[in-house]
């Protein structure tokens, strides 16, 4: 969905029809609980964050201009939803990469084990925003012009902060 597109899209909430809503939904519905999943960490939250977003979204449509990022733009009214969220119910907020991890599956050999145990180590020694800052390039995809709309950092420090993670991650002999 293009810049203009999105935007024809809120227009058409504005006017009461329920189509611009839908395709909004059908396009961003599994990235936005994936942004929100990244800061709750319950499924659960999660849903009831991602429901509640689109929910205001028809209620209130926000002003948007085209040319700025509708993905970015939706990613940091999502983050902002789930951190609301979390403030509400008292929680402290903890980026955790691990949700990604199949954790049903069982190591198959001792490298693996090892391998998991260096992922760990590694994740403990990052700050909950460079945590974020990994979580959403790798695990959502985004770029680093969208997580820096998102977080509200510049995009130079999102890059910075990205750079000394990975570095982190080569010291622990981690490159993969």
């Amino acid at each position: 969905m293009t810049d203009l597109e999105f935007s024809d899209c809120l227009e058409a909430i504005r006017k009461r029809n329920q189509d611009g809503l839908v395709r909004i939904y059908n396009e961003y519905s599994a990235y936005l609980f994936q942004v929100v999943l990244a800061v709750v960490e319950q499924r659960e939250d999660a849903e009831d964050v991602t429901s509640d977003l689109f929910l205001r979204l028809w209620e209130s449509p926000p002003a948007y201009r085209p040319g700025n990022g509708h993905r970015g733009f939706l990613a940091t009214i999502a983050r902002n939803r789930a951190i609301d969220r979390l403030r509400r119910d008292r929680r402290t907020i903890s980026i955790d990469m691990t949700e990604e991890v199949d954790l049903g599956a069982v190591p198959s050999s001792e490298e693996d084990i090892v391998n998991e145990i260096a992922v760990e180590e590694v994740l403990k020694m990052m700050s909950p925003a460079e945590r974020e800052i990994v979580s959403m390039k790798h695990l959502m995809g985004l770029t680093f012009r969208e997580i820096a709309e998102a977080t509200g950092k510049p995009q130079g420090t999102v890059a910075w902060i990205y750079r000394e993670c990975v570095k982190k991650i080569r010291r622990c002999g981690y490159d993969r």
